[in-house]
């Protein structure tokens, strides 16, 4: 890790979905508060009951909303139509101070959607942060692997499962 390189202790994550890239980047997108995780790891409204959206048209911010106002999660930065999406991220321990960002990308695969994930900038949090939970190296890039392929096993999962109920009512 390199204090001077913000891809350090970068996370890459990968799924396959069986729709196509444009229906996987609107699922991820538009769709984002159906399939996202409503338990404390993955939202900053108490109670978890906040809604999570891009908002714009064009998006410019990814955000929360909850009864006591709106939490900006961060920045949209590209926003290619079923291609490519990318955007600063914060959450409860990480702030947008940190400049840390995800690029979602969307790929033709034999299969549907190769949906590929990459969080970059970790390795600038200094190690006393409190994202790292007292982590570093392989154990820090894990903790966030596993945030992110919790959530892409979900978008998945949601988008098949609606695939299904879709071809059962036929």
């Amino acid at each position: 890790m390199s204090a001077n390189n913000p891809d350090a202790e970068r996370v890459v994550v990968t799924t396959v979905i069986a729709v196509t890239p444009e229906i996987a980047f609107d699922a991820f997108s538009r769709d984002i508060d159906r399939w996202w995780k409503r338990t404390p790891r993955f939202r900053r409204a108490p109670g978890h009951t906040g809604t999570l959206l891009f908002e714009g048209d064009p998006p410019e911010r990814l955000v929360e909303r909850n009864r006591d106002g709106t939490s900006l999660v961060g920045r949209v930065l590209a926003w290619e139509v079923g291609q490519r999406l990318v955007f600063e991220w914060s959450s409860a321990d990480i702030g947008l101070e940190d400049k840390t960002r995800v690029e979602v990308r969307f790929a033709a695969h034999h299969k549907g959607t190769r949906v590929t994930l990459e969080h970059h900038g970790l390795g600038q949090l200094p190690a006393a942060h409190v994202a790292r939970r007292g982590l570093s190296g392989d154990a820090y890039s894990a903790m966030f692997g596993y945030f992110w392929a919790d959530l892409l096993t979900s978008l998945r999962v949601c988008l098949e499962t609606a695939a299904q109920l879709s071809s059962e009512a036929d």
